[in-house]
Parts: structure tokens; sequence; C-alpha cells
């Protein structure tokens, strides 16, 4: 049978997990509260788990993927990254991609191949209205969808 130990470091082969993850992962696996938290303390001194690492590393992979900033910091804290890891971590980095210039980027393969200017009133408030659904989704704020949506379409 394994132990908690093993299950645990057998779910952070698979990718980088939060702590959050790791007990939910470990509660649903039937270890008690005691061996789930000694367990986690051990592989926090390990660095085996660490959420201010994970916070930077998704904040990339989420800038990489074209999403936006208001995206990554809800799915980080649905993987359970308290807000203030995830405030401090966003001051800390280096490198942050111009909000509007992505969504410029994301607003644009909407539009791809379709000639706006010959498209009727109509049509073009549904373009824009899924370019401002396509940003939304992908986490952009409004405000900034709204731009893009009045200066592609």
């Amino acid at each position: 049978m394994m132990d908690v130990r093993d299950s645990a470091i057998k779910y952070l082969n698979v990718k980088p997990r939060t702590r959050k993850q790791i007990i939910t992962h470990l509660k649903n696996k039937g270890f008690n509260d005691d061996e789930i938290l000694d367990t986690v303390k051990e592989l926090e001194e390990y660095r085996y788990i660490d959420d201010e690492e994970f916070c930077r590393m998704y904040f990339q992979y989420g800038f990489e993927k074209g999403r936006g900033l208001e995206r990554i910091k809800r799915e980080l804290a649905e993987k359970g990254v308290a807000a203030d890891i995830i405030q401090t971590v966003f001051e800390e980095l280096e490198e942050v991609p111009d909000q509007l210039e992505a969504a410029l980027a994301a607003g644009q393969q909407v539009i791809r191949g379709i000639d706006v200017e010959s498209l009727d009133y109509d049509s073009r408030r549904k373009l824009q209205a899924k370019i401002g659904r396509r940003l939304v989704s992908r986490g952009f704020s409004t405000e900034i969808a709204y731009k893009v949506m009045n200066r592609l379409v």
C-alpha cells in the first residue's frame, strides 16, 4: 500500500501543484489530516511544494498562452494560491506583457480573413461582440475589450 508521502510525490511528478491541490488530492485518497499536514510541511521544507514559485511559473504560462491578467489571477486563486501571494508575485514580475497589445493580437485572430470594411452595421456589431466575448473569456478586462473592439471594427 502506498503511503501518504509516496502518493504526494507521485502526484507532484506529473506537474507542479499548489499546496491546496496536494491537500485535496491526499484527502481524496483517504489519508487523515495529520498525515497530510506533516507530509505537506515536509514537502514545503524541501521546496517540492512552493506556491510562490508555482505562481511565477503560472503567470509565465498564462502570458505565453495569450491570457489576460484577470484570468490568470482567477485561475491561481481557484488552484488555492492565496491572494497575497498572487499579488506579491505579480508585483515582482520583471516582464508583464502589455495587456492592450496582447488583446489586440487576440482580437486580430478573430477578424483574420474578414473584410471588415465590407460588413454592414449588424454584421459589424456581431463581429465586435464576438471579439469582446473572446477577449473577456481570455481574461482581459472589459475596458481593454471595448478598446480593442472599437479599434478593430
